[in-house]
C-alpha cells in the first residue's frame, strides 16, 4: 500500500503540473478562456477523486486502525459485528498525449467517474497542445509507416551510403522533404526492392504466355532504375519548385514584415505573425524553421536566421535572412532595412512579370504561324494533291491528313507545357 500511495502522489504532482500549464495557456490565449476553465475543472475533479483514496491507503498502511476509521457492518452468519474497510482498486492507463504509462489506486466507487474525467481531460490537454503548436508556429508531423518499415530492413546500408550522398541530403532540406537522409535512402532501397519484385512478376507472366518473351528480362532492372532515378531527382526538383514559389511571395512578405516592424515589436514576434499567416505558405514554412530552432533547439534569433539562410533553396530569401541577422546583431533600423528590400523585391517581381508578358507575345506569334497558318497551307496542299491523284512516299492523302492532325495535337501540348513552366506563380 505504501508503494500505491507513492504512485498516487506522483500522479497528483502530474495533475498539478498540467493545471499550471493550462493556466499559463489561458493567460496567453484569453479568447478561449471557457475551454481552459473547463479543463481546469476536470483536472481538479481528478485530484479530488485521488485524494478520496488516501485515507483508505493510510488505514491499510497503519499497523492498528483507529476505531473511528472503521466501517461497522452486520455479519449475517453470526449476527455479530466485524470490520470491513472501503475497497480500493489498482489501475493503469497510457496517456494518449505523452504515451506514458501511469499507475494509480482509487476507491472502487470512484473508478467510473475518474475514468470519465480522465478521458475528457486528456482530450482537452491534446487540444491545448495543438493550440500551442499552432500559436508557436511549430508543426508536428506523424511518422511514416513506410519509412519505419524501410529503416527496419535497410538502415545499416543507408547509414553507409549517407556520406557519398551528402549533396542529396542538402537537397532534401532545401526541398522541405520531411525525411532524414538515412531514412530517405532506406525508402529508396525499399521501393527499388518492391519495383524489382513487381518487374519479376510481370516478366513471369510474359514468359508464361510465350518463351519468346524472354527478351523482356530487362523489365525488373528498368523499373528499379526508374524508381532510383525518381528518388534521386525528386528533392532537387522540389527545391527548384519551392524557390520559385518563394520568389513570388517574397515581395509581399517583406512589405508585411516592414509594416509590423514599424510598431517597434520584438523581432521574434514578427516571424511568429508571418509563420501563422495562411497567405504565405512557402515563405511561412521557412520562417517556421527559424521558430523551431529558437523554441526547440534553443538557438538565439541571429544564429537561427543564419542557419536557415544557409539551407533555404531561394537565394533572395537567403540574402534577406542574412541581412536581418546582421541588422539585428548590429542594432540597425529593422523597418528601414525591410522597406528597402521590399522595394528591390517588388521591382524584380514587376520585371519578371514584364518578361513573361513579352515571352507570351512571342509565343503567340509563333503559335499563329505554326498552328494556325501552317495547317491551312497543308490543308490546301492536300486538296491539290487529292485532285491531282498525287501521294508522298507511298502514303495516301488520308494517312497524311491523320499524321498532320496528330502532329498539331502534339505541338499544342508542347506549347501548353512550356507556357506552364515559364508562367510565374500567382
Amino acid at each position: 500500500m505504501l508503494d500505491d500511495l507513492k504512485k498516487n502522489i506522483l500522479h497528483e504532482k502530474k495533475i498539478l503540473a498540467d493545471m499550471r500549464s493550462v493556466q499559463t495557456s489561458m493567460q496567453a490565449d484569453p479568447g478561449n478562456q471557457r475551454f481552459y476553465v473547463s479543463s481546469l475543472r476536470l483536472l481538479m475533479r481528478q485530484l479530488l477523486l485521488l485524494n478520496n483514496a488516501v485515507p483508505e491507503l493510510l488505514r491499510n498502511i497503519a499497523p492498528i486502525p483507529k476505531r473511528e476509521e472503521m466501517k461497522i457492518v452486520p455479519d449475517r452468519k453470526s449476527m455479530s459485528r466485524r470490520v470491513e474497510p472501503d475497497k480500493v482498486v489498482r489501475m493503469s492507463y497510457v496517456s494518449p498525449s505523452t504515451r506514458e504509462k501511469h499507475y494509480i489506486t482509487i476507491s472502487k466507487k470512484d473508478k467510473k467517474e475518474f475514468l470519465q474525467k480522465l478521458r475528457l481531460s486528456e482530450g482537452s490537454l491534446s487540444g491545448i497542445k495543438k493550440i500551442k503548436e499552432k500559436r508557436s508556429g511549430v508543426a508536428v508531423v506523424k511518422p511514416s509507416v513506410f519509412a519505419r518499415i524501410s529503416n527496419k530492413y535497410f538502415r545499416k546500408r543507408s547509414v553507409k551510403l549517407a556520406v557519398p550522398f551528402a549533396d542529396l541530403g542538402k537537397d532534401l532540406k532545401k526541398g522541405n522533404v520531411r525525411f532524414m537522409l538515412n531514412t530517405y535512402l532506406s525508402m529508396a532501397m525499399m521501393s527499388a526492392s518492391i519495383a524489382f519484385l513487381v518487374g519479376l512478376m510481370i516478366f513471369a507472366v510474359l514468359i508464361a504466355f510465350s518463351l519468346s518473351n524472354f527478351i523482356y528480362i530487362f523489365i525488373p532492372f528498368a523499373l528499379v532504375g526508374l524508381v532510383l532515378a525518381g528518388f534521386y531527382l525528386y528533392p532537387a526538383g522540389e527545391a527548384d519548385s519551392i524557390q520559385k514559389k518563394i520568389s513570388q511571395e517574397l515581395p509581399f512578405v517583406t512589405i508585411h514584415m516592414a509594416a509590423i516592424a514599424g510598431s517597434d515589436i520584438e523581432p521574434t514576434k514578427i516571424f511568429k505573425i508571418v509563420a501563422t499567416s495562411s497567405e504565405y505558405p512557402n515563405v511561412g514554412r521557412e520562417i517556421r524553421k527559424i521558430l523551431t530552432q529558437i523554441n526547440i533547439y534553443g538557438y538565439d534569433l541571429v544564429t537561427a536566421l543564419k542557419n536557415v539562410a544557409a539551407l533555404t533553396s531561394n537565394r533572395k530569401l537567403s540574402e534577406l535572412l542574412s541581412g536581418l541577422a546582421t541588422n539585428i546583431s548590429t542594432g540597425g533600423a529593422l523597418k528601414n532595412y525591410l522597406e528597402k528590400k521590399s522595394e528591390n523585391f517588388l521591382l524584380d517581381y514587376r520585371l519578371e512579370r514584364q518578361q513573361y508578358a513579352d515571352l507570351a507575345a512571342t509565343f503567340m506569334d509563333v503559335y499563329i504561324s505554326i498552328l494556325i497558318a501552317a495547317p491551312l497551307v497543308l490543308m490546301m496542299m492536300f486538296i491539290v494533291m487529292n485532285v491531282s491523284g498525287l501521294g508522298m512516299g507511298g502514303l495516301g492523302i488520308t494517312t497524311l491528313l491523320t499524321l498532320s492532325i496528330f502532329g498539331i495535337i502534339i505541338v499544342n501540348i508542347i506549347f501548353i507545357i512550356v507556357l506552364n513552366i515559364k508562367q510565374p506563380k500567382v
